[in-house]
């Protein structure tokens, strides 16, 4: 049976119908991520949070996804609000909006907002549009609203970014762009968030910037020719001064210490077996992602964000440091490997 040939009743009927049954739905897939959120379910996936679980596995896009884990955490903290839901009194968008403004709110002032008070905040909201919203939020919390970043891509490979920065931040990229306009001119935003953000790459990863090797290597080289001319005139000078004696007797020779070819290795000073040291913790996550691999589907997190070493073997378990013992992973599965599951 298609639509069209229902009659005007029925077919008004039936959407009442499906509207009810949405609304009951919505919070039953919003109690469900938030109890995935509490079990942390994701992790095991292969999936590093749950943002991306949503998105990558379910297909929601970034807004659909965020709206609905900020209503999750807050439908957990208040119950109240799934019969809310279910009752159309307020909808999806609302609750992301209050969970966001809350979570602003209580950035901003350094308190907490008890769940009394969101339930309060919450009721006030009913049957009230977005703009009114939005309107009730400013004047309850005493927050402006942030507008999100946003990347929109172009059909070259360019992205225009648009983001919001503080007073403090915008101070601090102003500062940036002056000490930085030898190199990257500070009118120009791209260049020097390139700029910036190549040195930070370089300094991460433990690699210099182009031309910095050449020039290191030019000045080792004047090093070792300087050196080499000194030597020879220490000989020289230390030859002139021995006074003359008997021929039968030997000049006293002067000793110059030999020019080290190869590095006396440096021991790591720590005696803590869990300790890594740097040059090998930079090596092991230059150009890498974490290796989480979930055991049932084979899927590899692949995050690239928060990267942390983890002992394979652990050391209270005879594990050592070792480079085959050692893996990047990302941070929420790092402390997910170690933390108990939750009751």
């Amino acid at each position: 049976m298609t639509l069209m040939n229902l009659t005007d009743a029925n077919l008004v009927d039936r959407f009442q119908k499906l509207v009810r049954t949405e609304r009951k739905i919505t919070h039953l897939i919003l109690e469900c991520i938030a109890e995935i959120d509490r079990r942390r379910l994701y992790l095991d996936k292969a999936y590093p949070s749950l943002f991306e679980y949503l998105t990558q596995a379910h297909g929601y896009s970034a807004g659909a996804a965020h709206r609905r884990i900020s209503a999750a955490r807050l439908l957990k903290e208040v119950p109240q609000v799934a019969a809310k839901i279910e009752a159309g009194q307020i909808n999806l968008s609302q609750i992301a909006l209050t969970a966001q403004t809350i979570k602003q709110a209580e950035k901003q002032f350094s308190e907490k907002m008890d769940s009394e008070a969101k339930l309060e905040l919450l009721e006030k909201l009913e049957t009230k549009s977005f703009a009114e919203t939005q309107q009730i939020l400013r004047q309850e919390l005493k927050v402006d609203f942030k507008i999100p970043d946003r990347a929109q891509h172009h059909a070259d490979g360019s992205v225009t970014l648009t983001i919001t920065f503080s007073r403090e931040q915008y101070a601090d990229w102003v500062k940036a762009g002056e000490l930085a306009s030898h190199a990257a001119p500070a009118e120009k935003a791209a260049e020097l968030a390139h700029y910036l953000a190549k040195k930070e790459i370089a300094r991460r990863t433990d690699l210099p910037p182009r031309g910095l090797k050449a020039a290191r290597r030019s000045n080792a080289s004047k090093s070792e020719d300087m050196g080499s001319r000194t030597i020879a005139k220490l000989k020289s000078t230390s030859e002139s001064e021995v006074p003359p004696t008997h021929s039968s007797s030997r000049a006293p020779s002067v000793e110059v210490p030999a020019r080290r070819t190869t590095p006396i290795p440096r021991q790591n000073p720590s005696r803590n077996p869990r300790q890594i040291p740097p040059s090998l913790r930079k090596s092991l996550l230059r150009h890498t992602a974490c290796r989480y691999r979930d055991p049932r589907s084979g899927k590899i997190c692949g995050s690239r964000r928060y990267l942390q070493i983890d002992h394979i073997h652990p050391i209270s378990d005879g594990g050592t440091s070792a480079p085959a013992n050692l893996q990047p992973l990302c941070g929420a599965h790092n402390r997910w490997r170690s933390a108990p599951p939750p009751a």
